[in-house]
């Protein structure tokens, strides 16, 4: 995948900062059932897809993410810093594991950082995940 650095006015770089190579090889799925490798050969394939998409912090619209990506064996590890408010083209992977990352706010919980959890003030019934870094699709 070929990028051309990003930087903001200020001189800032983000986006793809650098590829590092991998020292893993790539078995090609040999240990695993011909199904199943042809299943894991797909997602492979799907988590290397390119896909537009705009970076949101939700706690903190300042905060970047710095984050390392790689999307399997023998592939290259990818150094990934996204600033909010910004389009990348990022691979697939890395936008499913953006997306699912998160803290969770615990059952019973009535307030975080003097915020209500429920706008009734009652506690929370049980766990729920809180996003806080989300890569959101951009043009369909």
């Amino acid at each position: 995948m070929t990028t051309i650095a990003m930087a903001t006015k200020t001189g800032e770089l983000h986006g793809l900062l650098q590829t590092l190579p991998n020292s893993v090889p790539f078995d090609d799925f040999k240990k695993c059932e011909p199904e199943t490798r042809t299943r894991l050969k797909k997602e492979l394939e799907n988590r290397k897809k390119i896909v537009k998409g705009r970076y949101i912090n939700r706690e903190n619209e300042n905060e970047r993410l710095e984050k390392a990506y790689c999307a399997g064996s023998g592939e290259p590890i990818q150094l990934w810093k996204l600033i909010p408010d910004y389009t990348y083209e990022l691979p697939l992977g890395f936008v499913d594991e953006v997306n699912a990352s998160g803290m969770p706010v615990r059952a019973d919980l009535v307030s975080v950082d003097g915020k209500s959890i429920n706008d009734d003030e009652s506690p929370l019934n049980r766990d729920k995940p809180r996003r806080i870094h989300e890569i959101v699709p951009v043009g369909f």
